[in-house]
């Protein structure tokens, strides 16, 4: 049985669009405070530079949205929360962490490019912050999407017409991935 298939969508925006379209200081932080990652892991808040500072050198950014869909017969067959997880870490977590190496290399091909990951970064299989120690690769660190206050949710649906799904039990129909790669 074929585990996941894939979608990927890319959507170009100014960036003086998204940050007046989908800036949501409220509920972005409120949303990061109840991330059970909140405060471990440097590409997360608090601790992030502050948006409109830290984006204003863009002109755009290329919004990038990668939908994992997973097989009725695979979502039926994982039930208990472990399960779940099992399957999301070989297949979304492994897409996540392949788009954000990915973008990491497009840099390189747009002078003064920097890339937003989907969600925390996955660069380390432990953050050094649960430590309070610095972090090893503050080099290849990128911040995510959410730590900016970018509602990816509303940004997800409007811009790359993907909707994010909630399951509160089992493993949904699909998850969606949402990073960006900024061009001056």
């Amino acid at each position: 049985m074929k585990e996941f298939e894939l979608k990927v969508r890319v959507k170009q925006i100014s960036m003086e669009r998204l940050l007046a379209g989908y800036r949501t200081l409220g509920a972005a932080a409120e949303a990061c405070g109840l991330c059970p990652n909140y405060g471990t892991v440097w590409s997360c808040p608090p601790g992030v530079p502050e948006a409109e500072r830290y984006l204003k050198p863009f002109s755009g950014c290329f919004l990038i949205g990668v939908q994992v869909s997973y097989p009725e017969q695979l979502r039926k067959e994982t039930a208990s929360a472990k399960e779940v997880q099992a399957v999301r870490d070989r297949t979304y977590e492994r897409i996540k962490k392949q788009l954000f190496l990915t973008l990491l290399e497009l840099e390189k091909q747009v002078p003064g490019g920097v890339c937003l990951g989907a969600g925390r970064c996955i660069l380390c299989s432990r953050c050094e912050r649960k430590e309070g120690k610095p972090c090893r690769f503050p080099k290849l660190r990128r911040y995510s999407v959410t730590a900016f206050g970018l509602d990816f949710a509303r940004m997800a649906e409007e811009q790359l017409d993907m909707k994010l799904l909630w399951s509160l039990e089992g493993l949904p129909e699909y998850d969606v991935a949402v990073a960006a790669l900024c061009y001056q």
